[in-house]
């Protein structure tokens, strides 16, 4: 998680002179302020304009702030992938959590894996209580609708752009 920080004062005058900053660099909002005040350290009390971002929830950063659940979720310790499949929980929540702690425990409850299409959850689900609850030389196991079962549970189950699977909760 990346932004570029300049200021108003030098944006104003034609100048977009700034720098990268890694937000996970830095432990909290408070700390990363004081990281943007010694790079911009040759203007008395400069606006800080965060003219650009990368891999940070819309949500989470603007133009002339931060976000301090940016840091919230830095502390959690995610890789990669499991970050971004926290934003995107965290995007279909509409960011609703204010406690990271409490919506990543969410998230743990509700996340169910990568799969490319939705129906491919629900048919894995279908094959494992199969598995639980049918043996496999009963005939009856050649009756059982995929299709039917797929439009049973997608209403219990999302799938996200990127394929991450939730469960409605």
């Amino acid at each position: 998680m990346k932004v570029y920080v300049g200021t108003y004062e030098k944006y104003n005058s034609g100048n977009i002179k700034g720098a990268w900053l890694d937000l996970t660099n830095y432990k909290s909002k408070k700390e990363f302020y004081s990281a943007c005040e010694k790079l911009h350290a040759e203007e008395y009390s400069p606006e800080f304009m965060f003219q650009d971002y990368e891999n940070i929830p819309s949500q989470l950063v603007g133009e002339s702030f931060i976000d301090s659940r940016v840091f919230d979720v830095i502390n959690l310790e995610l890789d990669e992938d499991e970050q971004e499949a926290f934003f995107e929980f965290m995007n279909n929540q509409n960011f609703y959590w204010e406690d990271i702690n409490e919506a990543f425990d969410n998230f743990e409850d509700c996340s169910m894996g990568k799969y490319d299409e939705l129906q491919d959850f629900t048919d894995e689900l279908a094959d494992n209580d199969i598995d639980c609850y049918m043996d496999k030389d009963n005939p009856l196991i050649h009756y059982f609708d995929y299709d039917k079962y797929y439009h049973t549970m997608k209403h219990d189950y999302f799938i996200t752009s990127n394929g991450y699977v939730f469960a409605n909760r």
